[in-house]
């Protein structure tokens, strides 16, 4: 059985609902739609850390659709999280604060209460064999740079050189780019913990002699030259998040 990535759920087919005790919960919070013309500023159709900003006892996020706010509420990739199609579409910006310091993981469980409560949102857990993608690494092992700097990570594509500069991220932040171009599951089966400093020149991966781009190919070869990683199709397990029940309109504040 897959192991659950970035994080552990209830068991299969149980209702992820809060327990009799009291749900940990967020002092003050405000959800609102993103106003027209709003926009995130993530990177290669990814979620940028720039849109989810944690710190000791606050969580701001802008621009965010319910998926990725569930994604990261639960630690799992938005491509784990299945609902109606305005749950991907619809944007909002949401602010809140808890009464004292808090951790990024208590922060999620209360993220989790505060979605409940105001998009009256009930989930449960499924796993379902499909179709993905594998990422472990090479016969020669890992090239990646573990990061020395402190600070927000990022990823900088610069589409005129077709190169891209990645600083301070989880292997989780190089995966979610690749489940979003092939749009199935990138599974990490790297074992690499770290926050690591990348920097990737797809253009020589580009055949220069009219051939066919093979999107797949390039990505494939790059990760392997460049990072050490191997990227293979497979069927594998994957743990879900099936949306039961959301409402649109959200709650009053």
């Amino acid at each position: 059985m897959l192991r659950f990535l970035f994080g552990t759920l209830l068991t299969a087919g149980v209702v992820l609902a809060q327990s009799s005790a009291a749900p940990p919960s967020f002092d003050v919070a405000s959800i609102k739609p993103t106003p027209p013309g709003g926009r995130g500023r993530g990177g290669m159709g990814m979620l940028s850390e720039n849109n989810i900003q944690a710190t000791p006892g606050s969580l701001t996020m802008r621009h965010v659709t319910l998926k990725a706010a569930i994604a990261w509420a639960y630690h799992v990739f938005e491509y784990q999280v299945s609902g109606p199609e305005w749950t991907g579409a619809d944007r909002y910006e949401i602010a809140a604060k808890a009464g004292s310091p808090a951790s990024q993981d208590e922060l999620r469980a209360m993220l989790q209460t505060l979605l409940a409560d105001r998009f009256h949102l009930t989930l449960h857990r499924q796993t379902k064999e499909m179709s993905a993608m594998v990422l472990t690494v090479g016969k020669n092992g890992p090239k990646l740079r573990e990061s020395k700097t402190e600070g927000e990570g990022s990823i900088e594509p610069d589409p005129r050189t077709m190169t891209v500069a990645v600083q301070r991220v989880p292997m989780a932040q190089i995966i979610d780019p690749l489940a979003r171009i092939f749009q199935v599951p990138v599974i990490d089966q790297t074992g690499l913990t770290g926050r690591y400093d990348v920097n990737m020149n797809i253009a020589k991966y580009i055949p220069q002699n009219g051939d066919r781009v093979d999107p797949l190919s390039i990505i494939q070869n790059g990760l392997m030259e460049e990072l050490g990683l191997k990227l293979e199709a497979k069927k594998v397990p994957v743990d879900l998040l099936i949306i039961d029940h959301a409402e649109k309109a959200v709650a009053e504040n």
